[in-house]
């Protein structure tokens, strides 16, 4: 009797102790959520596109250019770039250069100098820039050459010597180019559609470049009225103050 009361208990103590695991099993399964994810997003930075390089340098007037011959160091030099646009080199003579790339003007070497030399192979490295100037006459402020700038405008070159003058003919303005033989190739540009508009540039100036700006007709006569005239009668108006010429 009392055996069979005793495993009743510990049987009712099994039932027990299974329903609670039960119990907190199905609790557990139904509160249980997947916890959100708070960790910081990371997003995909993507590195900028290179640029797209320009185009070669070009030797100009002023340049100092290193040339090295790889195998003949005796021969190697560095020499600047003549008004003329050349240099001399001991294996070459006199060698036009403006307007050729390094690597153009190693080729050149290498050919001119094949004969004296037994396989050249050289380098020609620009250790200088020089200067480039433009040369800006008449009607403006202070006439005179203006250091050249990359991609630099007329109008830019103008305001570098003070602007126009009131007797400036903007419609009129002449850039002279260099050719070859120390001939000049004439343009017309319109400054006024720039200056009274703000109607954008499209010419860019070139080493050498002369820009001149000529003077109006009516200028002149209102020279004359300003310096002779209103001399003589004071109260007359000064120029651009509402009278017309007749």
């Amino acid at each position: 009797m009392g055996g069979e009361m005793q495993y009743e208990m510990n049987g009712r103590k099994r039932v027990l102790y299974v329903s609670i695991l039960a119990l907190i099993s199905g609790v557990g399964a139904g509160c249980w959520h997947k916890a959100p994810n708070t960790s910081p997003q990371l997003s995909v930075v993507l590195s900028p596109a290179r640029p797209e390089p320009g185009p070669a340098y070009r030797v100009q007037v002023g340049d100092t250019l290193h040339v090295r011959f790889m195998f003949q160091p005796d021969m190697s030099d560095e020499v600047p770039v003549r008004p003329d646009g050349h240099i001399s080199l001991a294996s070459t003579g006199d060698l036009p250069v403006v307007g050729l790339t390094p690597s153009e003007i190693e080729h050149v070497i290498v050919e001119r100098s094949s004969s004296r030399l037994r396989n050249p192979e050289v380098s020609v490295v620009v250790t200088k820039i020089g200067e480039q100037h433009v040369y800006v006459g008449g009607e403006v402020g202070k006439p005179g050459y203006v250091v050249l700038t990359p991609n630099m405008t007329p109008l830019q070159a103008v305001l570098e010597v003070g602007g126009f003058k009131p007797t400036a003919q903007l419609e009129s303005v002449l850039i002279l180019t260099p050719g070859p033989d120390n001939h000049f190739v004439a343009a017309r540009l319109d400054m006024k559609q720039v200056v009274d508009s703000g109607v954008p540039e499209r010419v860019r100036l070139h080493p050498n470049d002369v820009l001149y700006v000529p003077r109006t007709t009516i200028a002149d006569l209102d020279i004359v009225v300003d310096q002779y005239i209103r001399g003589l009668i004071p109260s007359l108006p000064h120029v651009g103050a509402g009278y017309s010429l007749q």
